[in-house]
């Protein structure tokens, strides 16, 4: 056997005290020493356990947050889509009325319901007008 492993093999002497007056003090020292690293120990046992119970509330309120917010992305790509389908219909009647001669103002204060074909048509009336001579 090496003499490390002789020495942790060997049983240490007790302490030993000059006197029962400095064994009290000492061991009352040591005691009082003792009970605030145990309490110390048991409350912040207790705080770990207050904060891992917090942590799992706001784990369960972010995941229902979390299905909140997937419904309601789910409940706004249904009314764009509704939206722009409604709109395709509106467009629909506009022009059967536009056709019968009837004016429909675009909703919503648009200005057109086809913006780039009415500056088609309006370059198409200028050059027109140019072809013509009214310039």
């Amino acid at each position: 056997m090496n003499r490390k492993n002789d020495q942790l093999q060997t049983p240490q002497p007790p302490v030993v005290f000059v006197t029962k007056e400095a064994a009290d003090r000492i061991v009352a020292d040591l005691r009082a020493k003792y009970e605030d690293a145990a309490r110390y120990a048991t409350a912040q046992g207790g705080l770990a356990v207050q904060l891992g119970e917090e942590i799992a509330q706001l784990e369960r309120e972010i995941s229902e947050k979390q299905v909140w917010a997937i419904q309601r992305d789910g409940e706004k790509r249904t009314a764009e889509a509704e939206a722009r389908a409604a709109r395709d219909v509106a467009k629909g009647y506009a022009d059967v009325l536009a056709a019968a001669g009837v004016h429909v103002p675009p909703p919503n204060g648009e200005l057109s319901y086809d913006p780039d074909g009415n500056i088609e048509r309006l370059g198409a009336a200028h050059a027109e007008l140019n072809a013509g001579g009214l310039s």
